[in-house]
């Protein structure tokens, strides 16, 4: 008897837990997508779809029209939402587990400039100004590394879906991309596209190797203040430091052959910079890393 009533008791534990539904549904979504989750063991009478957002202590709220065995749900409105499904069946009510969604987020594209001494960075408008014969490097920084395009002009550049570009020429450069976990959620820099000039100074100041030689920078890496120590008596006319992204974050108007040149990098973060040098002996491009 004892047994029977045992069998018969597991029997009735193991209805009853059969009849929770069980959700799965898709839990990280990319920007501007959807996605559903769907009761997964067998069919109900009624449903109806719950939410809350887990980092409140409100109760779950009934989704309006939400009352089939799966809902579909946008990555906006249900970011960092848990979900569970109520239903009835036989009269009897059953409340599902929660499933919680979340969305996917990563840094605006970056896109890194190696200047060389064929390139410079016009301090009036920031555009690149390129010597004829010479090129500069650009980088995508991650993780955008999937369904990358770069333009020129706004046309489609043939064969460039690589991370990096070789500029050799002028125009307006702009680059689409996406994160491999998010292939159709791309970025672009159309909005501030990177504009390429002849610099048309280049004869009278592209880099000179001997100018370039006599320039000492001390200490490298630097702290504070770096010394630009020049050994030959030129007339410097001025000088500007670029960072890694191409920008312009000091500059300033020499007119001497007052030397050494004391730069304050206090205001600078940590990282590599390019230190250009106008003289009447040519141009100087000197690198230094600021701890």
């Amino acid at each position: 008897m004892k047994k029977n009533l045992l069998l018969l008791f597991l029997s009735c534990s193991y209805f009853l837990v059969a009849q929770n539904p069980q959700i799965q549904g898709d839990v990280m979504l990319c920007p501007w997508t959807n996605g559903t989750a769907t009761v997964t063991n067998g069919n109900y009478d009624t449903y109806q779809w719950y939410f809350k957002y887990w980092f409140t202590n409100d109760p779950y709220t009934e989704i309006s029209g939400a009352t089939t065995a799966s809902f579909t749900y946008d990555w906006y409105t249900y970011d960092q939402a848990l979900l569970k499904v109520v239903v009835t069946s036989g009269g009897n009510t059953y409340e599902s587990n929660e499933i919680q969604i979340d969305s996917y987020a990563w840094a605006s594209l970056v896109i890194y400039n190696e200047m060389n001494s064929t390139v410079s960075v016009d301090g009036n408008n920031g555009n690149f100004l390129l010597c004829q014969g010479g090129s500069f490097n650009n980088t995508i920084g991650s993780p955008y590394d999937t369904n990358i395009q770069w333009y020129k002009d706004d046309v489609a550049i043939p064969g460039a879906n690589n991370l990096s570009y070789v500029i050799t020429e002028p125009g307006s450069y702009y680059v689409v991309a996406a994160p491999q976990f998010c292939p159709n959620s791309t970025s672009s820099n159309q909005g501030v596209p990177m504009i390429v000039e002849w610099d048309t100074t280049c004869n009278l100041s592209i880099d000179n190797p001997s100018f370039s030689n006599s320039i000492t920078l001390y200490p490298n890496p630097v702290k504070e203040s770096l010394f630009v120590s020049i050994s030959n008596q030129t007339v410097i006319h001025d000088y500007t430091v670029v960072d890694n992204l191409g920008k312009i974050v000091i500059q300033e108007t020499i007119g001497s052959i007052n030397h050494p040149i004391t730069i304050n990098t206090n205001a600078l973060s940590k990282g590599f910079y390019i230190l250009i040098v106008n003289s009447d002996s040519g141009k100087a491009i000197k690198k230094f890393i600021k701890e």
